[in-house]
């Protein structure tokens, strides 16, 4: 039909078709064609504001991150229990690959939409018989859990990277043909240099605006 009504061939329509599903514009049904979406896809601003603490005020945590921004966070928390240790993963957290340590699975959501999944990973001898180490939400986010266990934090250190999407995180993240995913992998220190959380999120590239600010002088 639009290839008749604008006069153009089929191949040059599935193109335009394929290149607004990337952008978020319309979902695409195979079966039954092509949609316009009505309401826009939630974009999440990621800043390390959230990771700050500001004064005596709680910390903030995704829910109201989420909040802030207009929008409804929640999160599914599918794993907690010990794994081997990821060879990035152990570099990070200083010690070999390959030990067993803690890792809390969720899949993040921004009204009610798969945008991330993240992954965090702990030290066994840190976390084991807390909280951390449960199957259940941590009040506040993890960052809170852990200055709940007496640690006192430093610095926060982030790589960004990106690449295709798998076809197992394209199908969790509702992704259309096309869109990337950005890893994020931050590394939490304590005031003393000890690494203490490893935390790669898997983000929708096109539900993701990444925000720093930094000083002008160290």
């Amino acid at each position: 039909m639009l290839a008749e009504q604008y006069g153009l061939n089929r191949t040059t329509i599935n193109k335009a078709v394929r290149l607004l599903a990337a952008q978020g514009l319309v979902t695409v049904e195979h079966g039954r064609g092509a949609f316009v979406r009505i309401v826009p896809r939630p974009v999440m601003h990621v800043s390390t504001s959230y990771l700050v603490q500001a004064d005596d005020r709680p910390r903030a945590s995704w829910q109201s991150e989420a909040e802030r921004l207009g929008m409804r966070g929640t999160q599914q928390l599918t794993e907690v229990g010990e794994v081997a240790a990821p060879d990035d993963v152990g570099g990070l957290l200083g010690i070999e690959p390959g030990t067993t340590v803690i890792v809390r699975r969720r899949v993040m959501l921004l009204d009610d939409e798969p945008v991330q999944l993240a992954d965090s990973y702990y030290p066994l001898d840190l976390v084991y018989g807390t909280p951390i180490a449960e199957p259940r939400k941590l009040p506040g986010g993890t960052v809170a859990a852990l200055e709940r266990l007496g640690l006192e934090l430093g610095d926060f250190e982030e790589h960004v990277t990106a690449r295709a999407a798998a076809p197992d995180e394209r199908q969790a993240l509702r992704l259309a043909d096309g869109v990337p995913v950005l890893i994020l992998t931050r590394t939490t220190y304590t005031t003393d240099g000890r690494s203490v959380e490893v935390s790669q999120a898997i983000l929708a590239a096109d539900r993701h605006q990444l925000t720093y600010r930094l000083p002008a002088r160290a």
